[in-house]
């Protein structure tokens, strides 16, 4: 018991009765009265804020926060130069091992799942598709700490995430992939993903050269990730491919809004009918094919 609450020898052999009874309803009336202000208070204080600035204005349409993680969810829709419906989310944790991967079937090459599926099955709050890993057999592939693929990087783009939580991006340049895959690991990556283009670097746009995986003019659903600063990430998912809902992005477009969210490092996913944007139960934008495409793999956090 802690010992502002223990009985003192000179309360033990008081000769007044029912004194302690007394005294202990008083405490027991004030200490429930406190404890109702603080339960009246608490949803006015609302939760504690994210550690830094949201990356985009306005109010967010979704959110969510924990002791450690605050999701901010903006949905925009603009009509100029087309019709383009899309979501930016915001995404702060202080925990570097927030950002999570896992696979269709939880099995390297397992059969391919909706994103929303493999979401619910590991307990993810907002979930992306991946890159698509088990439609090629290019690059480096690492999940989870272990290689899963170890090819030249080739046309292929590469996102790697370190130990502490960051992201950077190795643009493809035909190195063995072997000895790439080795070099990473040692240098602390946790996950490889092979797509691209890269969208950002230092907060500057990136030329996209000669990429060729995708076509970088072409309006079509797209999924990317960037990072802002330490911990702080930002997702965009735009809807493609449907008439009258939204026409698709081009990388040029999506870009842009990773340079306007501030973002330092972005990488373009997998898109197209993969697009998806899972949170909190339920699939938030509107997949080109009317029903989520199965995947091979997704990020979530």
């Amino acid at each position: 018991m802690h010992p502002c609450l223990e009985t003192t020898a000179l309360e033990k052999n008081d000769p007044r009765p029912g004194r302690h009874a007394r005294l202990k309803s008083a405490f027991e009336i004030v200490l429930a009265a406190l404890l109702a202000m603080c339960a009246l208070i608490a949803p006015a204080l609302g939760e504690a804020p994210p550690p830094a600035p949201l990356c985009f204005e306005g109010p967010a349409d979704y959110t969510y926060s924990d002791d450690r993680l605050w999701i901010n969810i903006q949905m925009r829709s603009v009509e100029e130069p087309e019709r383009i419906t899309y979501f930016v989310c915001d995404i702060q944790t202080t925990d570097p091992t927030a950002l999570k991967t896992a696979l269709s079937g939880d099995m390297p090459m397992g059969p391919r799942e909706a994103t929303a599926d493999i979401a619910e099955r590991h307990g993810a709050t907002l979930a992306i598709n991946g890159d698509a890993y088990g439609f090629h057999n290019h690059a480096v592939i690492v999940r989870n700490g272990q290689v899963l693929r170890a090819k030249r990087t080739n046309a292929y783009h590469l996102l790697v995430l370190g130990g502490e939580g960051g992201l950077s991006v190795i643009p493809g340049s035909g190195e063995d992939g072997a000895a790439l895959a080795e070099e990473l690991l040692a240098g602390g990556a946790t996950q490889v993903w092979a797509f691209g283009p890269e969208l950002a670097r230092d907060g500057e746009a990136v030329p996209f050269g000669d990429f060729k995986v995708i076509s970088p003019h072409a309006r079509e659903p797209r999924t990317a990730i960037g990072q802002i600063g330490p911990l702080h990430y930002v997702v965009v998912v735009a809807d493609g491919r449907r008439k009258n809902h939204s026409e698709g992005m081009t990388l040029p477009e999506l870009q842009q809004i990773f340079l306007d969210a501030g973002a330092q490092i972005a990488f373009n996913l997998d898109g197209g009918g993969s697009s998806t944007l899972y949170f909190r139960g339920e699939v938030l934008n509107k997949p080109a094919g009317g029903v989520e495409r199965s995947v091979s793999d997704i990020l979530f956090f």
